[in-house]
């Protein structure tokens, strides 16, 4: 989130949050998603991650 905030232009990740949280309800669960991948070898993780590899892993 704090990225985000950074890439928007916040000055505070708590107004990324107020402004993107609802649309984003399902984004820990695709981390998850993506991060089991990595560990079972289904995906190579290499930095840095973008954000499409964890929406095509999910």
């Amino acid at each position: 989130m704090t990225d985000m905030a950074e890439w928007l232009g916040h000055r505070d990740p708590r107004i990324t949050h107020e402004t993107y949280a609802h649309v984003m309800r399902d984004a820990p669960g695709r981390l998850r998603a993506f991060m089991d991948s990595v560990f079972t070898g289904e995906t190579e993780l290499s930095l840095p991650l973008e954000f499409e590899a964890v929406v095509q892993a999910a």
